[in-house]
């Protein structure tokens, strides 16, 4: 079948659903009053009234006890090892990575559940291999920092 054949076919199916349209249109025309605008446009559905979303609780703002910044993310924060007070995740991996002796081929990573683990690569540029060669207990497993409980109930409020 040619182009010029299924074009033609194309633009004549297009004119007999257009004029399909029309016709319908005058026969509601003669019941009903004229209506403005574009005939063959859509009536719009009613928009959907969205509730309010309540604003989400007020987090306190305490102050780190390393470098007496404000934590913004308190949820990012570990727990001073001396005082249990919040301290910003970067100023924990700092004293650290000036606390421990770290040699060229190491680093020093967050392993989760308040630990740190001095790693070495197999391969430098491949980050999927590593063997940890020990690991640092920041924050400790049994106790919990009560700011965290306070975090907690802030996340856990059902509004």
């Amino acid at each position: 079948m040619s182009d010029t054949n299924e074009n033609s076919r194309r633009r004549d199916r297009r004119r007999r659903n257009r004029n399909r349209d029309n016709s319908n249109t005058s026969r509601q025309n003669a019941t009903q009053p004229a209506k403005r605008g574009n005939p063959q446009q859509k009536e719009r559905a009613p928009r959907v009234q969205v509730p309010d979303i309540p604003a989400p609780p007020k987090m306190p703002t305490p102050v780190c006890a390393r470098c007496g910044e404000p934590i913004q993310d308190l949820a990012t924060a570990l727990a001073d090892k001396s005082t249990g007070t919040p301290v910003h995740f970067d100023c924990v991996l700092k004293f650290l990575q000036e606390a421990e002796s770290i040699n060229e081929n190491e680093s020093l990573l967050y392993i989760g559940q308040g630990r740190f683990a001095v790693v070495v690569y197999e391969d430098p540029s491949d980050k999927r291999k590593f063997t940890i060669v020990r690991q640092i207990e920041w924050e400790g497993r049994e106790a919990r920092a009560e700011w965290r409980s306070e975090i907690a109930g802030h996340y856990s409020q059902v509004h």
